[in-house]
């Protein structure tokens, strides 16, 4: 894995110096969408078995910024933060407190990744006599490498399994990190005039790590999925 990773920084790292001298142009988008969770994975899996909790309760709005480096008419490179919160609340699924009612808590999935990606323009950004014309519209396609900044927190009641008792106490868990993340994307921008541009964009994310402080032992936790965003551009 970090051959892999070495190996397409340094690709990375060639593509902006070599075509620094030809950049025709750079551009800054800002998008919001909505992100579906995957939800594989062993420590989901067992999460739903106990409470009920699915993963998909926390598909909920993402936005982020990426700023594009155009070295070429058919290539560009995006330097991407996205940011992420997705909350709800699960209750014991076999389990009740002494009066008969449900024992609840909620969980969060916070994520901030922070990416890097080559994107292919098959058809060209510009077109016509001058080479200037923005085309209409105009996709991409590409993938990218980078950093998932996360934390995942469970707060409320619980039942104390290690007391005779079984007492229902308020309690909170927490774990935290930076893990490797991949992913694909693909979309398109429709210009308006020279330097404004709609853009509509589908991403898919593989990240996984080893929970760890107070989930350790529980396996990994999956934090990758499928978002779909749209907003604006503006080139300079």
């Amino acid at each position: 894995m970090r051959i892999r990773t070495s190996m397409v920084l340094v690709v990375l790292a060639l593509v902006l110096v070599g075509g620094a001298a030809s950049a025709q142009d750079s551009a800054m988008q800002f998008k919001l969408g909505w992100f579906y969770p995957t939800g594989d994975g062993e420590f989901w899996s067992e999460t739903e078995d106990v409470f009920t909790f699915d993963s998909s309760d926390l598909r909920n709005w993402t936005w982020g910024f990426t700023y594009v480096y155009s070295p070429t008419n058919h290539l560009e490179v995006g330097f991407n933060l996205d940011l992420y919160r997705g909350r709800t609340y699960s209750a014991y699924r076999d389990v009740v407190d002494e009066a008969g009612f449900a024992i609840f808590h909620d969980s969060e999935l916070r994520m901030s990744p922070l990416s890097v990606d080559l994107r292919l323009i098959p058809a060209g950004r510009y077109g016509g006599a001058a080479g200037r014309r923005a085309k209409r519209p105009v996709w991409y396609i590409g993938g990218g490498i980078g950093a998932n900044l996360w934390q995942y927190e469970e707060f409320g009641d619980f039942v104390d399994f290690g007391d005779p008792d079984l007492p229902v106490v308020f309690d909170r868990f927490r774990d935290s990190g930076t893990t490797f993340q991949a992913h694909a994307l693909t979309g398109f921008e429709l210009p308006f005039g020279r330097s404004w541009s709609f853009v509509v964009e589908g991403k898919y994310t593989w990240a996984s790590t080893e929970l760890r402080g107070d989930f350790a032992g529980l396996g990994e936790i999956d934090l990758g999925g499928f978002s779909i965003s749209a907003g604006g551009s503006i080139r300079f």
